[in-house]
């Protein structure tokens, strides 16, 4: 595998066959993949990592695949204008399969084409977005992973129930402005209520009612705190972390990577760029071997569940299943996967 680095990177990904492919029989070019998005957002080194692991694990175990190289090309774009660039001299010169990140590269990509396949990683809700007919059978172009949705809420909101078992008010600091935000709401709604869980709903459209929320919310208002516009932390003032590591709650978030740079956050249930990317090469993988993107149902990503001990043991929180020690630890025992049944209904398509 050779993946150079910088803002456009092409990597070759030699996949074992049980024949040369069809494409090498006629002398063929090997099969083009974009991959298109803003790299730095979902730390594109480890998505691409484990984007070019699940692509080269999948052709391997295809007996009938045609694939034996893969030629990824990688694209950093931070806006829909700047995908849209990049997508159309891609799809000019005969690229196989389109791998957007998140909804602006994934919505640029069918605005330019209704025949190359799509494979969305992420998006929040690929279904109540319109962009496929179904979970089950996406129909026409595309499929992918959906993080928001309603099965992927019930998986993060069961976890946190895992991890804090009295959880029975949950504060969720949201965006109602931001798309993403506005559909994983309406999931967190329609799932919360059969888990015995009260929402304690927070407009925040900017870091300061951000800050006024987190220093308002107290144990009478809320067991714990969701904080679903992330991007208020990531970028945190330290006024915000000041009042956030005062805050005597315990702050969830769904971003594992957002631990190091925010430590007041006691836990993330959430995918990791690696797992998602093999996902998402997975998936790819099929693609390229024959199968149609319509025909394959969206999936879940798994989900890793972090948690920051020493925060946890400064709020006094006994976490089931945590050791006595460390810093970072990960939870095996509550680590959330796709169930076996939508493993196996994507496998046997």
């Amino acid at each position: 595998m050779l993946l150079k680095a910088g803002v456009a990177s092409v990597a070759a990904v030699v996949l074992a066959t049980a024949a040369p492919p069809l494409w090498a029989q006629a002398q063929q070019s090997p099969p083009h993949v974009l991959v298109v998005g803003p790299m730095v957002k979902i730390d594109g080194r480890l998505f691409v990592g484990g984007l070019l692991e699940g692509l080269h694990e999948d052709g391997a175990k295809s007996g009938d695949s045609d694939l034996s190289q893969v030629q990824v090309d990688i694209k950093n774009a931070v806006s829909a204008d700047a995908a849209k660039a990049v997508i159309g001299p891609a799809i000019n010169a005969g690229v196989k399969a389109i791998v957007t990140i998140y909804g602006q590269s994934t919505q640029a990509a069918i605005a330019a084409t209704t025949t190359v396949p799509i494979v969305f990683c992420p998006v929040a809700d690929a279904s109540a977005s319109k962009l496929v007919a179904s979970n089950a059978a996406p129909g026409g172009n595309l499929t992918g992973v959906s993080s928001g949705d309603a099965e992927a809420s019930r998986r993060r909101l069961e976890a946190f129930q895992q991890m804090l078992p009295g959880l029975k008010r949950l504060a969720v600091l949201f965006d109602p402005g931001f798309p993403p935000d506005k559909t994983q709401m309406r999931s967190l709604d329609q799932v919360a209520p059969s888990l015995g869980i009260t929402l304690v709903l927070r407009p925040v459209e900017d870091p300061k009612a951000a800050m006024v929320a987190l220093r308002d919310l107290g144990p009478d208002a809320a067991d714990a705190i969701f904080v679903l516009k992330e991007a208020t932390l990531r970028h945190a003032v330290p006024e915000i972390k000041r009042v956030a590591w005062q805050q005597k709650l315990p702050i969830l978030v769904s971003d594992p990577d957002l631990m190091v740079a925010f430590p007041a956050a006691m836990a993330a249930v959430g995918p990791r760029p690696w797992d998602l990317g093999k996902t998402c090469g997975r998936i790819t993988a099929r693609i390229l071997g024959g199968a149609k993107p319509g025909d394959l149902p969206v999936e879940h990503p798994d989900f890793q569940v972090l948690l920051n001990l020493q925060t946890a043991q400064r709020l006094g929180v006994s976490v089931p299943g945590a050791p006595s020690e460390g810093n970072f630890v990960t939870l095996p025992a509550l680590t959330l996967s796709s169930p076996k049944g939508e493993r196996s209904a994507a496998a046997g398509q």
